[in-house]
């Protein structure tokens, strides 16, 4: 979690895991994969976003594994899932 964290999201200027876009990170034998949520269903940076998560996540990969990210347009994402001082700041 700490590599998406140092990712902001581009149109909000927020870390993905303080907008709580972080679905979840599986990590198998040779793999990362992180699950992003969108915060709206028209999210124009998504490709932007899911780059920018795997450059992180390859930072810190060892040798031998691949990082990926996917985005979940399935999942709904809410205020519920932001930080709580980002709730406070953005009044929600």
């Amino acid at each position: 979690m700490a590599a998406l964290a140092e990712v902001d999201d581009p149109e909000m200027g927020e870390n993905l895991v303080d907008l709580g876009v972080v679905h979840r990170v599986e990590i198998t034998a040779d793999r990362i994969l992180a699950t992003l949520i969108p915060t709206s269903a028209t999210c124009p940076m998504a490709d932007v976003m899911i780059d920018d998560a795997i450059a992180a996540l390859q930072r810190i990969c060892p040798p031998g594994f691949t990082a990926d990210a996917v985005m979940d347009w399935d999942t709904e994402w809410s205020p519920e899932r932001l930080a709580p001082a980002l709730r406070e700041r953005f009044g929600w």
